[in-house]
């Protein structure tokens, strides 16, 4: 018998909740995979083989979404759904479904049994991203990221590594760089970075500033968004971020 897996949570116990996500999948390997991509989006994952074992999982801790593969052994995805939205506690968590031959038909049986979406499997980095963002967040990102150390110049002026100033989290509309001295919101910056032997520079501006122990990455610094960037450099961060998040 294959037995589920459960992660470790590093939220606060009412984050956690909020970001909880349960795989549902008998293949080991897509379940690995989806697992690896989701904690590298930063959701706390939990994975069953079965559907009763999932059930026994969302009896424990009601996760934020279900994402299950349609032809389990024994309980299928569809009844999976069904036990789902039958119990009073459980019927809002949005459940997704993958399938492995992905057709027209089976996504509209499954739209219509009510799924929030289907996938097909083992999902696309972006693909799995968008779909957990729209059934999820509130306020969705617009785009992946990852955290990083790059160096980086602000205004042409190098920030200073040896003290932990660089680009620390960045996607391919912007970043959060980490600095002791944090230009103010709505200020225009010039940044360029070097990456894997590639040198973007790109105009941008800031969106907010934080002293330490402020934001979401309790970091001093300042966030962010491009105003002007090349398209080729702009796609190099994109297929760079997903090489990131994809599991090697």
């Amino acid at each position: 018998m294959t037995h589920a897996k459960k992660t470790t949570c590093m939220q606060s116990s009412a984050d956690t909740k909020a970001r909880m996500v349960l795989i549902v999948d008998s293949d080991e390997l897509h379940r690995t995979y989806h697992t690896m991509v989701l904690q590298r989006f930063e959701y706390c994952v939990r994975a069953a083989a079965k559907a009763e074992e999932a059930l026994q999982m969302i009896d424990d801790a009601v996760p934020a979404l279900v994402i299950t593969e349609l032809d389990l052994p024994g309980m299928s995805g569809l009844d999976l759904l069904a036990r789902i939205q039958q119990d009073p506690r459980t019927a809002r968590i949005p459940v997704v479904a993958l399938a492995a031959n992905r057709d027209h038909a089976t996504e509209i049986r499954c739209l219509r049994a009510g799924f929030s979406a289907y996938l097909g499997t083992p999902a696309g980095v972006e693909d799995l991203y968008r779909t957990i963002q729209t059934a999820t967040e509130p306020v969705r990102r617009s785009s992946p990221r990852v955290h990083a150390k790059i160096p980086i110049l602000v205004n042409n002026v190098p920030l200073d590594c040896v003290e932990g100033e660089c680009a620390s989290v960045i996607s391919e509309h912007g970043m959060y760089i980490r600095t002791l001295k944090p230009h103010p919101p709505n200020s225009r910056v010039d940044v360029r970075i070097d990456l894997e032997g590639r040198t973007i520079a790109a105009g941008a501006v800031v969106l907010y500033s934080h002293r330490s122990g402020e934001g979401p990455f309790g970091e001093p610094g300042m966030g962010i968004k491009f105003a002007e960037i090349a398209p080729q450099d702009q796609e190099f961060l994109r297929r760079y971020i997903n090489n990131e998040l994809a599991p090697h």
